[in-house]
């Protein structure tokens, strides 16, 4: 239970999404033009819950998607982009030597990667989600509970695991930790007090990465 409101958000599509390939962390991956339209209306949404120039605090993955989505989501609200705490700990689920490969080529010689419930196969040399778990479990741990209203910016695979955490979704009975329910790209979600509602967008399934 907290006091603190996070809304918490994936990047808007980027061109990697477009084109079916697994993204890594360590490139940047430019968002499309629906991406960057996904990314305004986020904004706007938020601007619509918080107010103008609203004092809140800004996490934002340390990778360009997502620091691309943060700049057009602050810049919506008044905020300033240059203040957001950024790290590696809300990064998504490292793919491992999958990343960059198209879906297609990488099924031609694995099998499925987007499995049950629309989640992604962890790779054989990458990460699984008892890892991706205990990393968000440092980053709540540090954030803490402070009473003021935190702005999140994401990731996919990534986001579903912190608000399993955050918002008390039963532990995943395949994977070993709670996991929220898949939610499309501009979708915002508030997690306070221990449960979620979505104030914008829909649950559906589809890849994430």
């Amino acid at each position: 239970m907290t006091s603190s409101r996070f809304f918490i958000m994936r990047h808007g599509e980027t061109v990697y999404n477009a084109a079916r390939r697994l993204q890594s962390n360590h490139i940047h991956t430019p968002l499309t033009r629906l991406g960057c339209e996904q990314a305004t209306q986020m904004g706007v949404v938020l601007r619509q819950e918080l107010g103008e120039r609203p004092p809140v605090v800004l996490h934002v993955s340390e990778t360009g998607r997502a620091l691309q989505t943060a700049a057009l989501i602050a810049e919506e609200l008044g905020i300033d982009w240059f203040a957001a705490s950024r790290t590696p700990d809300l990064k998504e689920i490292d793919m491992g030597s999958w990343c960059e490969r198209s879906y297609s080529d990488v099924e031609a010689e694995h099998g499925p990667i987007v499995i049950e419930d629309h989640l992604l196969r962890p790779a054989p040399d990458g990460e699984d989600y008892p890892a991706i778990a205990a990393r968000l479990r440092r980053w709540i741990e540090r954030t803490g509970d402070d009473g003021r209203d935190h702005v999140v910016v994401m990731h996919g695979i990534s986001s579903r695991v912190l608000r399993g955490i955050m918002a008390g979704y039963p532990v995943h009975p395949a994977h070993g930790v709670p996991i929220a329910p898949s939610l499309v790209q501009g979708s915002v979600a508030l997690v306070k007090d221990g449960a979620e509602c979505v104030l914008y967008g829909a649950e559906r399934g589809t890849e994430h990465a």
